[in-house]
């Protein structure tokens, strides 16, 4: 019983310990094409794949930010949020370039704050 005990109590501690807290710097994308804009660059999925532009129709059903370092990160709901917020008011949509601060766990981060740099 005791060993049950113990393995459990160690998965409820790493499962914890597994989501950190950070702030990020990058850029807003559509979800669904983050991974060939951090693969083949921005600028060329762009020019390739219109859907993936964010100028003529913002709100979408997932975004990822892109980081410096060509890290990318899923946004939770809040962050979907956050991110519809700051496109209504930006000219250039596919390029908004914002800080979020929240917890990471995994590829996902739990935005608590996103503003636009």
């Amino acid at each position: 019983m005791m060993p049950r005990v113990t393995a459990a109590f160690l998965l409820c501690v790493l499962g914890v310990a597994t989501a950190s807290a950070a702030d990020l710097q990058g850029v807003i994308a559509d979800w669904n094409c983050v991974q060939p804009m951090v693969k083949n660059g921005r600028d060329k999925v762009l020019k390739q794949n219109r859907n993936c532009s964010l100028m003529t129709n913002y709100s979408r059903e997932s975004y990822g930010l892109i980081t410096r370092d060509k890290k990318f990160y899923k946004l939770d709901d809040a962050g979907r949020a956050w991110a519809l917020r700051l496109l209504k008011d930006t000219r250039d949509k596919d390029d908004l370039k914002v800080i979020v601060s929240g917890d990471l766990e995994g590829d996902t981060i739990h935005v608590k704050n996103m503003s636009e740099l």
